[in-house]
């Protein structure tokens, strides 16, 4: 599990930009089409709670490609890349894109009030707050 957490950890570098850990980086232009669809709806999200600007966009090119459909080897669902049980614990369908963008955000936004780091809220996103407070805590 240890090695889930230091790859989780090793994303969230390549996630995380300017305000909110290391230098900006830029997503390829075929994947800013794919992302068109949803831009309002990240910045909507992102500011609805609280989260940096672009990180839902990041997260999204990060987990999915910006893949609706998209589906991980782990069981992992949609544009946003939830566990069908995180999903439904939260109250959303994880292949809507849009209530899984809003989930993301809500997700996210409980992580970091219990991380107190953007980088650690990542890392809990993508390898479980509870993998997270291990490896880090």
């Amino acid at each position: 599990m240890r090695a889930n957490v230091r790859l989780a950890l090793s994303l969230l570098l390549l996630i995380a930009a300017g305000g909110f850990g290391v230098t900006a980086w830029a997503i390829p232009a075929v994947n800013e089409q794919r992302a068109r669809p949803y831009l309002k709806a990240f910045a909507d999200a992102e500011a609805k709670y609280g989260l940096p600007a672009d990180l839902l966009k990041r997260v999204a090119y990060q987990e999915s490609r910006y893949k609706a459909d998209a589906q991980s080897p782990v069981g992992a669902v949609g544009l946003m890349q939830f566990m069908p049980a995180t999903a439904a614990e939260m109250g959303f369908d994880p292949a809507d894109p849009f209530a899984s963008i809003d989930g993301a955000a809500r997700y996210l936004a409980k992580l970091y009030a219990r991380f107190h780091a953007w980088n650690l809220a990542i890392a809990a996103y993508n390898a479980g707050p509870g993998n997270v407070s291990e490896y880090a805590g």
